[in-house]
């Protein structure tokens, strides 16, 4: 391993030093061809660009082909172009406008001066973002025209994003949003460690102000090898630069609580009109020297307030959905708080009207933009950002060992008091640099350095420290209470630093470009899960009565010290090189490769008593190394036919290989769980617990107290119950094959049709694997035949030992059809459908290796997990946007945008509640009979009849869409499509604007998005729909598992207190939260 770093190092030196000399693209060129008049190519013409507004200038010489290019171009424009040539008159082309990572083809005629009695002047406007050589895969580009117009109620970069067809909120292309990769002015701008779906640091905030952003791009077959370290999306944004004019803004987004809609059809939303904000910011940009040296700045800061979980309990134990009214009863919870003050001196918050989760945060950016000479620019960057929320309190999480339910604590099932609510703070830090050069006529060199530092998140609490306890009622959720569970001195810095180098030479018709890039990710973990010590009891009364309880779960620092973060190390070194030949006028190929290698810096302490270990198959766990580094070299071409000659149609595409990172917390769950730094996270049931094992809020003296059960040193002795994390030796990093074709056709009107297909497929997913369960060893009777445990762990006194791996298996296929068109007055717009299949093994639901294991979902074996759809895609999909801009009477502009989404609202899964299989997690999948006379209920004393039950179920089989069509066979993981929502989001901008002076302009500047206009129209519109009886992670549980009868067979009742209550569940019903109802906000800038 050594060897092969070396040989890599020396290899990337040697490039370095040869080139004298960006893994992301974070500028633009241009290019074209120089003729004569009668098509015979001008060797040695002048070709000179100048950013209009910053004075920047931009040269190169035609070569013996007449070809030109122009590298690493500023962003936007407009662009003067000049040519010139001894004894031929000067071309002057202006209004050129150059989007972020695109080739702008600009061709001209030169004719002789003795034929001209002038300069020939044209005006060149902006290239067609479609028609254009430079598309090879599916891409979208947001320009700052759209930016400012475009609805966006959260002010987010996500807003824009959301407009690619191919997209599902943050996911794209049916993958995990943690798969895909933001740069920020080239620079790596990552949710590295993943403890969300967003692609972005900085939790619930927009870490960068939308003010500052000039344009994004998000690609998603690429055929660039300049981009990487993405499966899903490359989504690349460049912030504003100062020019040669000083230009400023101030501006407010307000929305007050009576911007919230409250009705969804005829039920109220609880604390709906809790959420209100407010957001103020300021930019300016201008010269500090003329041409020369410009900077720009902003600040902003906002406070929000957020609706909490809007569930409240009842006083009859009654569950009310429509209401949102839990099961759980004001009597109970007072009883508890009362006992909690009086017992334990311990103030648990409250259980009813929450009212708002506030958040705060600010953000500033600055940019310096510096002409250092004719061939060289630099440009410096620095932003920061501080972010404080609130969060409600895990939903299903628990200790291994003790079952897992699949109903949240906060629900219909069950509340949970304020106190066990946690706090976010995140930090962010981020420079960066860029020098862009040109050597002679040849060749340009590209130089970019970065370092992001973050602390996303530091969890904090209202809570003194009190052990986390769930209460359960009739073998589900029922209360919670306590030290939020993952919060206990939980916090990540993940700190990134990155040097990227492109030289590229000019050859003719080819332009090679070769590259070497090297990131390096830290990440310091301190995350004691159940850190204050975790119980659970079977009711209230055996809490109060302090009985010996179900299961107990803690993870804890030997002797009583606080244990210190894990540390890992990581660096990906690259070598890429690729060239973009011009075939001839009409045919484009890109081709290259791309050399990756991952490496892992840190070194790991080995724990003897896991190494002695060994699980199903003989398998032995290391915990004392990281994977085996292996260099992966990823082919990619792409290509652009122009068939016609005149861009009215063009076929384009490729296929390649793109390699991306995993969330780091699947990879510091192995020193977290190898109990070297701390003790390993333990889940002990009530049956495994000593007999005079009680509850005790210091979980340090509880600790203390039974040493045989928690060793207090790393020893040859494992801890009963432990939970234990491997990243498998020959895992590797999550790899797809991606293919593309599309037609672009220039359609009668100005209107564009493009048809595009998108293919991929695993080579490299990513999978968990508990060694420490064997195969089932029983088979149910009945109709429903698969396999069942009872004894399910290898190792009886090893909680869980889970493995970190791959799978070939997953494929996302996507099939769209878009309609644009610009208007000449001012009037554009775009249309498009979607189709897609997306099917994996598993979306690695969680953030720890069990987590991600247990939330899955399978008939058989959580082990071996079948294909099925994914949960990041849907199967259809509209997406259109209309804009209209007029100005009139001198001084007023107007301009109106709408934005509309057509499609399901994700899929869902019907399972069972409770652990069906006995593998520890409820995670089984519903088996459909042909007849509900095939499964065995059972009674519910005083309440519903087995006979009442199944006559139930053979209704709810037979009305349901989905599961009539299925009967004899199990459901299907996300198989479901959820309904249909349209959504409608508008926005109207009202300018009043004057000049004064030659050149400048004062504008006044009203807004008002609105999001899920529909709603304001009517009630009833623009509401999603769910299943009564789904959790919150779409999954379906009809039924109860109760166990096994005498018979062998599975026994069951409806998941519901009676048949009424079933028959108030088993619909769809509209979803009464804010996500259902409109929303506005309301925007005035000035800009001077």
């Amino acid at each position: 391993m050594k060897q092969t770093i070396k040989q890599f190092a020396l290899t990337a030196l040697s490039l370095f030093v040869a080139f004298a000399a960006i893994a992301q693209v974070t500028t633009s060129s241009m290019s074209g061809r120089i003729t004569e008049a009668n098509g015979t190519p001008v060797i040695g013409a002048a070709v000179v660009a100048v950013h209009t507004p910053s004075g920047s200038k931009y040269y190169s010489i035609t070569d013996n082909s007449g070809n030109y290019r122009i590298q690493n171009m500023r962003v936007g424009g407009p662009y003067a172009v000049e040519v010139t040539y001894l004894g031929f008159g000067t071309i002057k082309a202006d209004n050129m406008n150059l989007r972020l990572g695109e080739n702008f083809v600009y061709n001209a005629q030169l004719v002789e001066e003795a034929l001209t009695l002038s300069e020939v002047v044209v005006s060149a406007g902006i290239r067609n973002p479609i028609l254009n050589a430079d598309r090879t895969g599916a891409s979208m580009n947001v320009s700052s025209r759209e930016i400012n117009t475009l609805p966006s109620i959260s002010r987010s970069i996500t807003d824009f994003t959301k407009m690619t067809p191919q997209a599902n909120g943050t996911s794209f292309a049916g993958r995990d949003g943690r798969f895909n990769t933001v740069t920020i002015d080239g620079a790596a701008f990552n949710n590295n460690f993943g403890l969300s779906s967003s692609a972005m640091p900085g939790g619930s905030s927009q870490p960068i102000s939308l003010d500052a952003i000039e344009q994004v791009s998000v690609n998603l077959a690429p055929f660039d090898v300049r981009l990487s370290q993405f499966t899903g999306a490359s989504i690349n944004a460049v912030t504003k630069s100062g020019d040669n004019k000083w230009k400023a803004s101030v501006y407010t987004y307000q929305r007050p609580k009576s911007f919230t809609g409250e009705k969804v059809g005829e039920s109220i939303v609880k604390g709906a009109r809790d959420r209100d904000s407010q957001m103020w910011g300021v930019t300016v940009g201008g010269p500090i020297i003329k041409d020369k040296l410009f900077i720009f700045a902003s600040y902003e800061t906002e406070k929000e307030n957020s609706p909490s979980s809007g569930w409240e309990p009842s006083t009859n134990g009654v569950v009310d959905l429509t209401n949102r009214v839990s099961r759980t009863t004001v009597a109970d919870l007072e009883r508890a708080k009362s006992h909690l003050l009086s017992t334990y001196n311990y103030d648990p918050g409250d259980y009813q009207n929450f009212g708002s989760f506030p958040s705060t945060n600010y953000k500033i950016l600055a940019r310096l933009d510096w002409n250092i000479a004719k061939n060289h620019k630099f440009a410096f960057r620095y932003n920061r950002l501080r972010n404080t929320s609130t969060s409600l309190t895990n939903g299903t999480s628990g200790p291994p060992n003790v079952p897992r339910s699949n109903i949240s604590r906060v629900s219909d099932y069950s509340i949970s008091f304020s106190n066990s609510f946690y706090g976010n703070e995140n930090a962010i830090d981020a420079f960066a640099a860029e020098l862009n050069s040109t050597f002679g006529n040849k060749i340009s060199n590209k130089l970019l350095v970065s370092y992001t530092a973050t602390t996303d998140p530091k969890r904090t609490s209202n809570s003194d420290f009190f052990p986390f306890v769930d209460i359960y009622k009739d073998g589900n959720p029922y209360m919670s209470f306590g030290y939020e569970l993952f919060t206990y001195r939980n916090q990540v810095e993940n700190n990134t630093f990155s040097v990227v180098n492109n030289l590229t030479l000019n050859l003719n018709n080819h332009a090679v470009t070769a590259g070497i890039s090297y990131d390096n990710i830290y990440v310091n973990n301190s995350y004691i899960r159940e850190g204050t010590s975790y119980y659970r009891y079977a009711s209230l009364d055996d809490f109060i009565n302090n009985v010996k309880p179900a299961g107990f779960g803690v993870t804890y620092g030997y002797n009583g010290a606080d244990p210190k973060g894990v540390e890992m190390s990581f660096g990906l070194g690259s070598l890429y090189l690729q060239d973009e030949w011009q075939v001839n006028k009409n045919l484009k190929l890109t081709y290259g490769f791309r050399a990756e290698l991952p490496m892992y810096h840190n070194k790991l302490m080995d724990n003897p008593a896991i190494s002695a270990l060994t699980f199903k198959d003989g398998y032995k766990m290391d915990i004392s190394t990281w994977p085996n580094s292996k260099i992966q070299v990823n082919p990619r071409i792409g290509f652009n036919w122009d068939v016609k000659g005149d861009r009215s149609l063009q076929i384009r595409g490729g296929t390649g290989l793109f390699a991306g990172v995993l969330p780091f917390v699947w990879f510091t769950n192995q020193p977290n769980a190898s109990g070297t730094v701390q003790s390993p996270e333990l889940g002990i049931t009530g049956a495994n617990l000593p007999a005079d094992f009680r509850f005790n809020k210091d979980f340090k003296a509880q600790v203390a107290k039974y040493p045989a059960l928690f060793p207090q040193a790393v020893s040859t002795t494992l801890a009963s119950g432990a939970a234990l994390a491997e990243v498998s030796k020959d895992f590797k990093m999550p790899r797809v094959w991606r293919s593309n074709l599309a037609g672009d056709i220039e359609l009668p009107g100005n209107m564009i049709l493009t048809l595009e297909a998108l293919f991929t497929k695993d080579i490299n997913a990513v999978v968990q694997k508990n060694m420490n369960l064997p195969e089932a060893n029983r088979v149910f009777s009945g109709s429903d035949r698969r396999g069942y445990w009872v004894g399910n762990k290898v190792i009886s006194t090893v909680g869980s030992a889970m493995v970190l791996d791959n799978s070939s298996e997953g494929y996302q296929s996507y099939f769209t059809a878009q309609l644009t068109k610009n208007f000449s007055y001012g009037l554009s717009g775009m249309v498009a459908y979607t189709y897609n299949i997306s099917k994996d093994v598993s979306a690695n639901p969680g953030s720890t290796a069990y987590s991600a294991w247990t939330s899955n979902l399978d008939v058989y074996n959580l082990n071996d997990p079948q294909l099925s759809y994914s949960s990041f895609s849907v199967p259809h999909r509209v997406v259109g946007s209309l804009s209209y801009r007029i100005e009139y009477l001198r001084h007023l502009a107007t301009s109106i945008s709408l934005y509309y989404n057509g499609s399901a609202v994700g899929r869902s899964t019907y399972a069972y509640s409770n652990d069906m299989t006995g593998d520890g997690a409820s995670s089984d999948i519903l088996y459909i009979p042909n007849s509900a006379s095939e499964l065995t209920f059972v009674d519910v004393a005083g309440k519903m009849t087995a006979a009442e039950q199944s006559a139930k179920f053979q209704e709810y089989i037979d009305s349901d869409a989905y599961l009539s069509k299925r009967k004899g066979q199990y459901a299907e993981r996300f198989g479901a499509v959820n309904p249909w929502r349209n959504r409608w989001d508008v926005k109207i901008i009202q300018d009043v604007f004057a000049k004064f002076g030659s050149d400048r302009k004062y504008t006044l500047q009203l807004s008002l998005d609105i999001v899920n206009a529909a709603n304001l129209l009517n009630k009833d519109w623009g509401a999603f729909e769910k299943s009564g009886l789904a959790n919150n992670y779409n999954v379906i549980m009809p039924l109860t598992y109760k166990g096994v009868n005498h018979l062998g067979a599975p026994t069951y009742t409806l998941n519901a207190t009676d048949i009424a209550n079933f028959d108030s569940k088993n619909k769809m019903i509209k979803s009464v939260t804010t996500g259902s109802t409109w929303g506005m906000l309301l925007g005035v800038r000035l800009l001077f």
